[in-house]
């Protein structure tokens, strides 16, 4: 393992870089020992060839199978019985296979004599040469024949009308695609996306983390199906601009990203949701009233969210269903990489997001070296250097606050 590199940030302390081709890698931690992990892994360039989703609502949503779906689920389920003929105890807390990734949580609970990395790698293998067993060199003909109703219905809600005619469909069509992910395939070495760690993986660290990432995994049909029926809703933008002049009449373009509901922007009256550190309970109480009733009233709230009082006060707008715009900081992928297309806010916020009440925005670096914030920041915070967080997030609350009083109109 390389020397780690300790360097001291600005208002946070001190860190350590980590090896940023390997993910979400944790230095100095033990991969052979007891761990809760979460893991994902997606197809070659994303190609859907595990089957499909379906249903007719966000609660009846649901995925068919692909005979290759079923293999890779039947297989990872199976991975506890295959390793403890090796003595190795694990346990599959949950698993759900999407049309074109896989998410599941593997419970190691005694230490292995080889990494988690190795069991994910042969459960890999696994599925590849199955895929090659199955489809190629065989007649595509044959695999193009109509197929009769699956036995297995992926979980298919009981009530849904004509769901074995309609799975049976959706299965042929399914195989045929594999067929054509078969001459895709046939200059590589795997059928999953080639990524240099491997995998993706999460280290569950936390009281409840477990609970929320099973609920997580479980509920990925019902997320895909949201963000299918409200595309523009999840559509990353990297192009948004803000044209303003200042009072010394000095026109300024500011490029910002944006992800959600673009016609928050529109409202003509806003608030900006900024919260002292030092600001005591009774305070926020108070404040939160206010900023609580004009949201009422139609005011859409803007805030970074940064300090604990402004994040008290967006958890409570949102559980009240008031619509609200979140400035962020290094919150969506870098522009031009894999990652970028398949973004899609986590948590709290994918619901808020799916039901037209947020919207993410991240200026530009551009815009924070702008003389307007800097002067702002340097006026607050004199010390504080351009490289440091308290400069970030200092300046991204001065650019709230400007939407606020300016209006923005964008284009």
């Amino acid at each position: 393992m390389p020397e780690e590199k300790a360097r001291y940030i600005d208002g946070v302390g001190w860190r350590c870089d980590t090896d940023t081709t390997r993910h979400h890698r944790e230095n100095q931690w033990d991969y052979k020992g007891r761990a809760i992990y979460h893991i994902t892994l997606a197809t070659a360039d994303r190609q859907p060839v595990f089957g499909a989703l379906t249903g007719n609502s966000e609660e009846e949503a649901f995925i068919v199978y692909s005979s290759l779906g079923e293999y890779v689920d039947k297989t990872f389920r199976g991975l506890p019985d295959f390793y403890k003929q090796r003595g190795v105890r694990i346990r599959i807390l949950a698993v759900r296979v999407m049309p074109d990734h896989l998410h599941g949580v593997i419970h190691v609970m005694e230490p292995m004599p080889k990494s988690i990395g190795e069991v994910i790698r042969s459960f890999k293998s696994a599925c590849t040469s199955w895929f090659k067993r199955e489809y190629f060199g065989k007649n595509t003909e044959e695999k193009q024949k109509p197929l009769q109703a699956p036995h297995r219905l992926s979980e298919a809600p009981h009530n849904q009308t004509n769901a074995l005619h309609n799975q049976a469909e959706l299965k042929q069509k399914l195989e045929a695609q594999l067929v054509h992910f078969c001459r895709i395939f046939a200059t590589r070495p795997s059928i999953w996306e080639h990524i240099p760690a491997g995998y993706h993986e999460r280290i569950l660290h936390c009281e409840g983390q477990l609970d929320r990432m099973i609920r997580y995994v479980k509920d990925n049909p019902r997320r895909l199906w949201l963000k299918h029926h409200n595309p523009n809703l999840f559509k990353l933008r990297n192009d948004l601009s803000w044209s303003f002049q200042d009072e010394r009449e000095v026109r300024h373009v500011w490029k910002f990203r944006a992800l959600g509901n673009m016609f928050l922007l529109d409202y003509p009256q806003k608030q900006h949701i900024q919260c002292s550190r030092s600001i005591t309970t009774d305070q926020l109480e108070q404040q939160y009233k206010e900023w609580s009733n004009n949201a009422q009233l139609g005011v859409v709230s803007i805030t970074s969210a940064i300090s604990d009082g402004e994040k008290s006060v967006s958890r409570r707008l949102r559980e009240a269903r008031m619509p609200l715009i979140v400035m962020l900081k290094d919150g969506f992928p870098a522009v031009g990489t894999p990652n970028e297309r398949y973004f899609k806010p986590g948590g709290v916020y994918f619901n808020a997001c799916a039901a037209g009440r947020l919207l993410l925005i991240e200026p530009y670096s551009e815009v924070l070296d702008d003389p307007i914030i800097a002067e702002a920041v340097h006026r607050k915070s004199p010390m504080a250097s351009r490289e440091s967080m308290r400069y970030h997030f200092l300046a991204l609350n001065k650019v709230g606050e400007m939407i606020c009083c300016k209006g923005m109109e964008y284009f």
